[in-house]
């Protein structure tokens, strides 16, 4: 629980640069490429997180990717940030929840819908007609299949689920024959 709330407050901080300078889609964007670049290389990302290595080398080793890539003084400010107070190893959760911040403050919402198979394009746009007139905010629908849903459709907006489909209705069909 403590790597989630220090992940919040570094991602709180950095959002609010972002919003102070107008910035925050950009923010964001270069500090998820930059943690795609120590997703796939190993050799930097251990080099990161690794208490050996001198924070000078950690530094010079930032420095050597995010210069030729252009990245904004502030994410360069706050990676370095990470790598004076020993903290590279969150970067992960902090990038989830800056994403999560910065879309709140954008008006998006991720929708997570399980499907038995993959939506035609005119479902999904109906689905996110649907979606966004009952939230009120632009929905980013994020689609799964599992045919163990039979049919339908399990949506999940934030905390809320909204089942319907047909396995769970075949549950409660069995419940209430049950019960008499």
């Amino acid at each position: 629980m403590i790597g989630g709330s220090l992940a919040r407050r570094y991602a709180r901080a950095l959002l609010d640069i972002g919003k102070e300078e107008g910035q925050v889609r950009r923010v964001l964007s270069e500090a998820e490429e930059f943690g795609r670049v120590l997703e796939k290389d190993i050799e930097l990302r251990e080099a990161m997180q690794a208490s050996h290595v001198s924070r000078q080398d950690k530094q010079a080793s930032l420095e050597a990717v995010l210069s030729p890539a252009g990245f904004l003084p502030t994410t360069k400010s706050f990676l370095s940030l990470l790598i004076e107070k020993g903290r590279m190893d969150v970067l992960p959760q902090i990038l989830s929840e800056l994403r999560r911040m910065a879309e709140e403050f954008e008006g998006i919402e991720r929708v997570e819908v399980t499907v038995p198979m993959p939506l035609s394009v005119s479902q999904k746009d109906l689905l996110l007609a649907v979606l966004e007139r009952r939230t009120g905010k632009k929905v980013v629908l994020e689609e799964s299949v599992d045919p163990a849903v039979l049919g339908g459709m399990v949506v999940r907006v934030g905390s809320t689920v909204y089942d319907g489909s047909v396995r769970t209705q075949i549950h409660q069909i069995r419940e209430n024959l049950q019960k008499g």
